[in-house]
């Protein structure tokens, strides 16, 4: 009798603690007609990346379906990148089933998010991002997305681990979950109990590409700054505080030390130098390098923060200014420019050799050849206007330079088959 209720009790505290409420149903109904259905025809057909023969991203071949989920009521949809990035042809249906062609206004390959925006015909229901830092492993979750095509499909689960790193990228800071989530689920939203979005659902572990129990989200708290960051500029700015640091230990603690100055000016100016020991940010203990650099990155450039730093033995505050990283594709775009042939005319903001409206040689390292864009296809339109003459590029560029908005082309391909991308000029240097 005793085992009987002892039992019964466990048992009914599961229940209480797993299943706070008898439906999802209210909640769905409230969030649904946030969450939208994204269909891709890509330029060319090729198989869903890897990651370590396990995990994969979330697609379906030459057609890519994924989900996302509106962010501004005008239109703005975050989804991943690795849906769009080989678009030919966007198409954003909503819960209702309202189809729109949608344009991409911004990608970030390092976080694997991109901003989408359509014309609705009235403003949309944005979804509300909750605080992703308050989530635990045992919190509730599901999501909403369209797996195989089967569009506003919910799922459930809970959190399995936060801050996972998945050697992705340096900023890997995933939220795992067991809820769920399938091929087609790229770019929907992992939701809270309350209804908020907590994360940006990416990556599975599976070796057939299905569920199997174990997903990657992206946090929330990093998705505002990706958000604006996108519809702002077409591309997501990180920052640094400009040196190079390993980590140590200062009276059985964690600790950076600076190892290396890389922005010499930034480090005067901050009063930082090589020997420097950083045992706080912000009144917080240091976890490790890479959290403290993960954070960092995530704070807008010309911002500060207040490091705890030890020199000589003696400890003081500083207040340090972040900087913009010199990143990746920055980095890439100073090489130097080598097309093929003399023909055209060389564009070296967009890594592009261009003859009348045809283009001759596209830089393997930018952002037109990562966006599909070959040598041999041919500008149609640019920002809207037939284009005739190479020589307006040039208008265009510091146009878009000044204004800090991405070009929109509108192309052909040798088969004649139409597609467009946004391209982000580089200001020469």
């Amino acid at each position: 009798m005793f085992v009987k209720i002892v039992l019964l009790f466990f048992c009914s505290l599961i229940s209480f603690d797993v299943w706070a409420f008898e439906t999802l149903a209210p909640i769905v109904k409230k969030v649904m007609p946030s969450v939208v259905s994204i269909s891709v025809e890509t330029q060319e057909q090729q198989d869903a990346p890897e990651i370590e023969n396990s995990l994969v991203f979330f697609s379906d071949g030459p057609v890519f379906l994924g989900s996302g989920f509106v962010v501004g009521k005008e239109g703005y949809i975050l989804t991943n990148n690795h849906v769009v990035e080989k678009a030919k042809k966007i198409t954003v249906t909503t819960s209702a089933g309202k189809a729109y062609d949608a344009v991409l206004k911004g990608t970030d390959a390092v976080s694997d998010v991109a901003l989408l925006k359509i014309e609705p015909e009235e403003n949309m229901q944005e979804v509300v991002l909750g605080d992703s830092e308050q989530i635990e492993a045992g919190d509730f979750v599901f999501a909403i997305g369209n797996p195989f095509g089967l569009a506003n499909s919910v799922t459930s689960g809970i959190v399995s681990a936060v801050q996972r790193d998945i050697k992705e990228s340096p900023f890997d800071d995933y939220i795992q979950t067991d809820a769920p989530i399938n091929p087609g689920n790229s770019g929907g939203p992992m939701f809270n109990q309350k209804g908020e979005v907590v994360g940006l659902n990416t990556i599975i572990f599976s070796k057939q590409g299905n569920a199997l129990g174990v997903g990657f989200a992206i946090p929330s708290n990093h998705l505002e700054h990706i958000y604006q960051s996108l519809k702002e500029k077409g591309k997501v700015v990180r920052s640094t505080i400009g040196v190079k640091l390993k980590e140590t230990d200062y009276e059985g603690k964690t600790a950076l030390i600076v190892t290396a100055i890389e922005n010499e000016s930034l480090a005067l100016k901050n009063d930082l130098t090589t020997g420097d020991v950083i045992i706080s940010c912000e009144g917080e203990a240091i976890k490790s390098k890479r959290a403290f650099e993960t954070d960092i990155s995530w704070k807008n450039p010309k911002s500060e923060v207040v490091l705890s730093v030890v020199r000589n033995g003696e400890i003081s505050e500083k207040l340090v200014e972040l900087t913009a990283q010199e990143t990746e594709q920055k980095a890439k775009k100073k090489e130097p420019f080598k097309p093929e042939n003399n023909e055209g005319i060389d564009i070296k903001e967009l890594g592009l050799n261009i003859k009348d409206n045809k283009i001759l040689y596209v830089e393997s390292l930018s952002e037109a050849a990562q966006k599909g864009v070959k040598a041999g296809d041919k500008i149609i339109k640019l920002n809207g206007a037939v284009f005739t003459k190479t020589e307006d590029l040039k208008f265009y560029i510091n146009e878009s330079l000044s204004e800090n908005k991405p070009l929109h082309f509108d192309l052909e391909d040798k088969n004649s088959e139409s597609y467009f991308v946004e391209l982000m000029p580089t200001a020469e240097e």
